[in-house]
């Protein structure tokens, strides 16, 4: 979420996939895989952000621009 908030994002605002490898996957270790996994699919059930069909992508909702 902060990625969005720095680049002070609205509504429908993507992060792409080579941005989320960049930004988020090359800085994770093995013991944080698990915790990243469970904080997205919290992020996702709230309704702050959506996955698109690449699995990959993130999209910032309406309810996640208003949260940041």
């Amino acid at each position: 979420m902060n990625w969005f908030k720095i680049r002070k994002a609205v509504a429908g605002h993507i992060m792409s996939k080579q941005d989320v490898i960049t930004h988020i996957l090359k800085k994770l270790d093995s013991k944080q895989d698990r915790p990243f996994q469970i904080a997205m699919d919290e992020l996702k059930n709230d309704g702050v952000i959506e996955t698109k069909e690449d699995g990959v992508t993130l999209l910032l909702t309406q309810k996640g621009a208003e949260r940041l």
